[in-house]
């Protein structure tokens, strides 16, 4: 089968929560007032819970506390809170599957430590809205769990990657294409802005452009997290090309400020967005 039909197939399965599309569908609208907004996302108790825990978070290093989901709707804005809802949402819609045939421990902790460093990059880089860049780390390897509800075997196998053959060898050998590419796909049926969907496709892309810069932030963010999970197979130096950091004008410093962060925060997220995961700590 193909990366499309993997998509199709788990589409149904992995739906996001009734609460996330009403409150994209207002978020959408020209019309709606923050207050609608705010009521609907306070119908769903978890929404709201999450929602205020990752508003208070060092993300945002807000000088007071965030209270009620209008106030955070009016400090952070319609755009960043529509993007930590899609984050909930798509944790939520992940936790009805199966996953003993993978690591989900590494598979949520590299996605997190993504999200958290491509926000830090492109708060260097001075790019907003900051957010996007985060969902888009986030969401980086949701094609690993679309692999792995349609063929768990297969995705077991994807995770015998080494020194000599990365990860996304790996699944283009085994598979025929990349979780980037299938988790592209279902991007794309859950109808997420393309600003979000391409640069999570083109993650592996050698052809770099200094304009397209999401697509840069998101190929150095994930391969700083698989660096960062890693540490006994792959170095930052192997994964990375200079070149990006060129086009991005970041310095090294950068680079090990971005890794600190996500060591800091990730823990936090990671507690929020998958507490079944993080009473391992």
């Amino acid at each position: 089968m193909k990366a499309l039909q993997y998509a199709q197939n788990v589409a149904d399965l992995f739906a996001l929560p009734e609460g996330y599309l009403h409150a994209k569908q207002l978020m959408d609208s020209d019309t709606a007032s923050l207050d609608e907004v705010a009521d609907v996302i306070m119908l769903d108790p978890v929404l709201t819970s999450k929602l205020l825990k990752l508003a208070n978070s060092a993300i945002y290093n807000l000088p007071y506390q965030v209270e009620s989901v209008s106030k955070a709707l009016l400090i952070l804005g319609k755009t960043q809170v529509y993007n930590l809802i899609l984050s909930i949402g798509i944790s939520s819609a992940c936790s009805k599957i199966d996953t003993s045939a993978i690591d989900l421990e590494r598979f949520w902790e590299q996605s997190i430590n993504a999200a958290l460093i491509a926000r830090f990059l492109a708060q260097c880089c001075l790019l907003k809205p900051t957010d996007r860049y985060y969902v888009a780390g986030l969401l980086h390897n949701i094609g690993e769990l679309v692999v792995l509800q349609n063929n768990p075997v297969q995705a077991q196998n994807c995770q015998n990657y080494t020194a000599s053959e990365r990860p996304w060898q790996v699944q283009q050998r085994e598979l025929g294409f990349t979780y980037a590419d299938c988790g592209a796909e279902l991007l794309h049926l859950w109808q997420l802005p393309d600003s979000i969907v391409e640069p999570i496709a083109l993650q592996h892309s050698h052809n770099f452009v200094q304009k397209n810069k999401a697509q840069l932030v998101t190929y150095l963010a994930t391969r700083l997290a698989l660096a960062n999970q890693h540490p006994e197979i792959y170095s930052i130096k192997e994964l990375v090309d200079p070149f990006v950091l060129e086009l991005l004008q970041l310095s090294q410093q950068d680079v090990l400020r971005a890794i600190d962060f996500c060591n800091t925060e990730g823990l936090f997220i990671l507690s929020v967005l998958n507490p079944r995961i993080s009473t391992i700590y």
